[in-house]
């Protein structure tokens, strides 16, 4: 999730929190949130266009140590994408939206180490 990925997106997303963790099993968590209106050239639709994401996904729970780590008011459960990268997950809690502008989303990225 870099802004240099797809340089010729012209285009890049920055981050609202950046939390660095442990989860039970003392491994290290870190998490990326991004946050996405509904408007035209900012909505769900082109975050994932210009991080080259799938749109499909599962519903999955957020993990234990997501939810703690960024407290809200974040809901059980999100889209799980398909991205297929160890270590990498990105779920996607799409919110509420009028009608005319659907599209608002918060993306959360959690990357696991050791």
């Amino acid at each position: 999730m870099h802004y240099r990925q797809h340089p010729d997106k012209g285009r890049y997303h920055i981050p609202a929190n950046a939390v660095l963790s442990r989860t039970a099993d003392g491994s290290w968590v870190a998490y990326l949130h991004y946050g996405v209106g509904s408007g035209d050239d900012n909505n769900i639709n082109d975050f994932l266009h210009t991080y080259n994401l799938p749109r499909t996904g599962t519903p999955a729970p957020l993990p234990e140590d997501l939810r703690a780590a960024l407290p809200g008011d974040e809901p059980a459960q999100g889209m799980l994408l398909p991205e297929g990268r160890a270590g990498r997950q990105i779920f996607v809690v799409e919110r509420p939206s009028d009608r005319l502008n659907p599209g608002a989303a918060d993306i959360y990225v959690r990357a696991i180490g050791t």
